[in-house]
């Protein structure tokens, strides 16, 4: 949905939308009343929601998928989380729109790991339908997971899906349990065939990998290492973890030994392949905060417990075997890494890119044609500005820098 008219947004920011198919597939699979138009909510999966939550943020990051197997926690999962780590992943699918193209006539390999209910195969699967890249008869989805009741699981979502929406061409589910940890170091054999995947969707699982290991950050690069191997020579591999600063900067960690190891470069979010910048003090971290529209029940649902479900928010990198980059490499372009923030008499914004991690502002003053882009910048755009001056204050360039009245700004892809 371009975004048009939505107070304090930027213009030209896109939001998203959870399709009606994939919310009507989890309403039915879930068994409970929730579409649009006929709510009805229960004090149990009111109760089951915040349960969920208290066990994601007090509970420790190993909890697994034993939530799964509770019929109230497993509506109450499917009902709120769901259609939130559909949307992270479509969100991501939408970055990969120029390599999917390409995959239109030809047998598509996908592997989503440790998915859980599913999650990515219904998001990719949804995609699919609706963007027709590639055609849903060409995706062969293999699902892992430790849990044979999440297998039960993805397969419902999975056949709920296609038979609501005729697809009767499409190849069968493979689903494979199997636990990550103890198939390391050689890692899953889950590639049967030896051509290796185009697309491998790891959502929400590193962080929950070798917690009580002395080197987690060491086991869970290893097997990052082993699944790039698993990829195709155009394939694709989507990390995605919570926006938290400790899962964030564990995936930090991960990227930089990846990409030290010359097996694979970033295709996004960073504009380089250099050492993460955020990783530099202890209390930076990157992360990502994308509008969407929020789904009718899910809203009702943050009313009465209170919690707020109002951006998506995640943090991720994609990773690449072949070079190709979201946007061409250029000094001049940067990823903004924060909000827009307004100040007496100015604006400012942290920028991203390979020389580090640099604060920038405008002051209203210096607001003309030229730079007028820079009111549009948002977390997750890639930006272009000719020119950022630092002046000298004894001996030291200014701690921000500044975009003048004569600077061109720009939005070279918006988030």
């Amino acid at each position: 949905i371009p975004q048009q008219s939505l107070e304090g947004q930027p213009m030209n920011v896109t939001m998203y939308q959870v399709s009606p198919a994939v919310l009507n597939t989890i309403s039915r699979v879930a068994r409970l009343n929730i579409l649009e138009g006929h709510q009805s909510l229960s004090a149990s999966l009111l109760s089951g929601v915040r349960s969920l939550s208290e066990m994601f943020t007090r509970g420790g990051q190993s909890i697994g998928t034993v939530y799964l197997q509770d019929p109230l926690l497993r509506a109450s999962y499917l009902s709120y989380y769901v259609p939130v780590n559909v949307g992270k992943v479509q969100l991501l699918l939408g970055e990969l729109r120029p390599l999917l193209q390409s995959f239109s006539a030809e047998e598509f390999r996908v592997l989503d790991l440790g998915g859980g209910p599913g999650t990515g195969a219904l998001a990719l699967l949804d995609w699919c339908r609706s963007q027709l890249l590639p055609p849903a008869a060409s995706l062969h989805m293999t699902v892992v997971d430790r849990s044979p009741e999440a297998m039960k699981l993805c397969a419902e979502l999975w056949q709920e899906y296609s038979t609501q929406n005729h697809i009767g061409t499409i190849p069968p589910l493979q689903t494979v349990v199997c636990n990550l940890e103890r198939s390391l170091p050689s890692g899953p054999r889950i590639v049967g065939d030896g051509n290796g995947y185009h697309l491998i969707i790891v959502q929400n699982l590193l962080s929950e990998l070798f917690v009580g290991s002395t080197d987690p950050i060491g086991l869970r690069t290893a097997l990052v290492n082993h699944l790039v191997s698993c990829l195709a020579k155009e394939g694709t591999l989507m990390l995605i973890e919570p926006a938290s600063r400790s899962a964030s900067r564990d995936l930090h960690q991960v990227r930089n030994n990846l990409v030290a190891g010359l097996q694979c470069s970033v295709y996004s979010p960073c504009l380089h392949d250099q050492p993460c910048p955020a990783l530099i003090k202890p209390d930076d971290w990157c992360h990502e905060e994308r509008t969407w529209k929020i789904p009718a029940w899910i809203n009702q649902i943050d009313r009465e417990v209170g919690f707020i479900k109002d951006a998506l928010k995640f943090s991720y990198v994609i990773l690449r075997k072949d070079g190709k980059t979201l946007v061409p490499r250029n000094c001049d372009y940067h990823r903004v890494v924060s909000e827009l923030r307004e100040m007496k008499g100015e604006k400012r914004v942290w920028l991203c890119d390979e020389t580090g991690r640099s604060e920038v502002g405008r002051q209203d003053k210096e607001r003309s044609a030229s730079n007028e882009a820079f009111e549009r910048w948002h977390r997750g755009a890639i930006v272009r500005v000719d020119e950022i001056v630092r002046k000298e204050r004894k001996g030291r360039p200014a701690m921000v820098g500044r975009i003048l009245s004569s600077g061109v700004t720009e939005i070279i892809r918006p988030a």
